[in-house]
């Protein structure tokens, strides 16, 4: 395979691109959770009687979509035209927050409300004691998925896929919707529709949709390859191009590796281009970074955008959000195109 130096973006194409995602329509399909910010002040607490333990006031709470909501909220907050949400939610409190926040970014009439016992919203709840994290609480972790419910999910979104311009999978924890028994059946689907673009961003299940584009960091990718090392660890650039010329030889579809601070990879047409990673001044915060790289490259990609292009703007819209500290951000048009009129590369 050929190793070709990117061409960077020039300001007019990004603005060609960003004023196109206003006529396109993308489903999202995944594991829709609640980010929850409790901000807590402890100069209110005070001595519980029942538990003979101090109490924990929270002053002020936020809420945001994670997961596949969070990339719901970032194509949404660039401007794209339709956006539909394909998804369980659970019937208690976080759903209807849930539900809520998403009637506000995109049409969720294909998104299922469980009323069932063993489905609960995916919900990770943030207590802040003076700007730090304490213990995380999560909600959903046990959760079980019918293989009805999952029968009624792909069944709205087969009948309405081809129109379309982008498909996204998401997955986003263990029990979440991608269950064995939807793994097949949604695999089924993205084979059929052969001419539809699929791309899937996954963390735990990663060999299971070949036929869709992957998204991937450089961990998963050796990973995939038979090698894995320590998650704090940096993967060697030489390990990422021959993980990656691997994989394309197995699955044949369009791979990006995203690696951080170091930009990406991707590998298409026996060809493979390193897009390199832009300098962030200042405090970051990562969180949903990877969701909003997913939106910008697919929201591009739907606005027909070169993978080459897309991922590019992918790297603008995680470097607007990771510098939103304490929330789960995203990134208008309008400041994708700041950041992209003058990019600072690492």
């Amino acid at each position: 395979m050929n190793l070709k130096r990117f061409t960077q973006l020039t300001k007019k194409r990004l603005q060609e691109i960003l004023t196109q995602m206003q006529d396109v329509k993308i489903a999202v399909i995944g594991d829709f959770c609640l980010d929850v910010y409790w901000i807590l002040d402890m100069s209110a607490s005070e001595l519980s009687v029942e538990s003979n333990k101090m109490t924990q006031p929270i002053k002020e709470q936020r809420y945001s979509l994670g997961g596949a909501g969070n990339v719901v909220a970032n194509l949404n907050e660039m401007g794209v035209g339709e956006i539909y949400s394909f998804g369980i939610v659970g019937d208690d409190p976080f759903g209807n927050q849930m539900l809520s926040l998403l009637s506000d970014v995109s049409n969720c009439e294909n998104l299922l409300i469980s009323n069932s016992d063993s489905w609960q919203t995916l919900a990770y709840c943030k207590p802040y004691v003076d700007h730090e994290e304490l213990q995380r609480i999560d909600m959903g972790n046990f959760n079980q998925l019918p293989n009805k419910l999952a029968d009624d999910l792909l069944d709205r979104l087969e009948k309405e896929l081809a129109v379309f311009d982008v498909i996204i999978i998401n997955q986003q924890v263990l029990s979440g919707i991608h269950t064995s028994y939807l793994q097949k059946r949604l695999a089924k689907i993205v084979t059929k529709f052969g001419n539809s673009i699929f791309i899937y961003d996954g963390r735990h299940v990663q060999d299971q949709y070949n036929n869709a584009w992957i998204k991937i960091n450089d961990h998963e990718a050796l990973k995939l390859c038979g090698k894995e090392i320590d998650p704090l660890e940096l993967v060697p650039r030489n390990e990422v191009l021959e993980a990656i010329k691997i994989y394309y030889e197995r699955v044949g579809n369009p791979i990006i590796v995203t690696r951080g601070a170091y930009g990406c990879v991707i590998c298409t047409d026996e060809k493979i281009v390193e897009i390199p990673g832009l300098k962030v001044e200042g405090k970051i915060d990562p969180v949903g970074a990877g969701d909003s790289f997913l939106a910008g490259l697919t929201a591009s990609t739907s606005a027909g955008a070169s993978l080459e292009e897309a991922v590019q703007i992918g790297n603008f819209v995680a470097a607007v959000t990771i510098s939103k500290i304490g929330k789960t951000g995203t990134a208008t048009s309008k400041e994708i195109l700041k950041i992209g009129a003058s990019p600072k590369y690492r």
